[in-house]
């Protein structure tokens, strides 16, 4: 009888701890599903909330009318942070091409002389900033009416006077400064700004070949990537022969010409790259 007894009371304290085990085991994923349910309303929320702003984009855009910017004008009907517009750059690669240039060009600073012409250009980049250019310019010359009335009056003769009639030279093209410009709002427009030292030859009325030293500056904008507009100056010294009109014996003389130009470039071959 006390076996039984023990026995019994053995398996009462068995079952009471199985249960407190069991309890346990069993209520622990309840306190553990509070967290879990909080994470979950929380990404609900997110997901909702994500939807709605996702519709309302899709219904502007719907709303909006659709601009493709072809004119610098269109940016400012970009609604801000919705449309991007990337301006693409129009760069006229110069690097192992040759230029051909045809230009119109004026003397500015010849008082006896109305001076103008023409100049054929044809120059070749090793680098995008560095080149070599050469230069033959045809150059006509007309007196001037103070020019008439010297000779006319005072029989001054234009021996005495510098007047060029060609020149043909070589020169350094360095074009350290490029950027954009906008046009008439209408369009973006590459440029070149570049400078031009160099040495020629003058040929004088006289017949005279003089040694001469040339500064320049120029500018070229870019059509396409074979097609340019440019303008320069170019302002040439040498010391040239005159006939003094008191002795009739050849005489030097310091002169200078200062040419404006206008006209065109032709770039070759066909660039590859950009």
């Amino acid at each position: 009888m006390h076996q039984v007894t023990t026995a019994t009371a053995k398996f009462v304290f068995l079952a009471v701890i199985l249960g407190a085990m069991s309890g346990g085991i069993c209520s622990k994923p309840s306190y553990a599903q509070e967290p879990a349910d909080e994470v979950e309303s929380l990404y609900d929320r997110f997901e909702d909330k994500e939807e709605k702003e996702s519709q309302s984009r899709q219904e502007a855009k719907k709303s909006q009318k659709t601009i493709k910017p072809s004119h610098i004008s269109d940016l400012a009907q970009l609604s801000p942070f919705e449309d991007i517009a990337v301006i693409q750059r129009r760069f006229l690669p110069k690097t192992n091409r040759f230029e051909a240039s045809l230009v119109g060009t004026i003397a500015t600073n010849n008082a006896f002389f109305n001076t103008n012409g023409a100049a054929l250009k044809a120059a070749y980049f090793f680098k995008e900033k560095y080149g070599l250019e050469f230069t033959y310019m045809f150059i006509n010359s007309q007196e001037r009416t103070i020019t008439e009335n010297l000779l006319n009056v005072q029989q001054i003769q234009t021996s005495s006077f510098v007047e060029p009639k060609n020149y043909m030279g070589l020169s350094f093209k360095w074009s350290p400064i490029y950027g954009k410009v906008a046009w008439l709002d209408n369009r973006i427009v590459p440029f070149d700004i570049y400078f031009t030292p160099g040495f020629g030859m003058t040929k004088t009325a006289l017949g005279k070949s003089e040694m001469t030293a040339s500064l320049g500056f120029g500018q070229n904008f870019g059509l396409s990537k074979n097609w340019a507009i440019r303008w320069d100056f170019n302002w040439n010294f040498y010391q040239a022969t005159v006939i003094n009109q008191t002795t009739s014996l050849e005489e030097n003389k310091f002169h200078s010409d200062l040419f404006l130009s206008l006209g065109a470039s032709w770039y070759f071959p066909e660039a590859d790259y950009r």
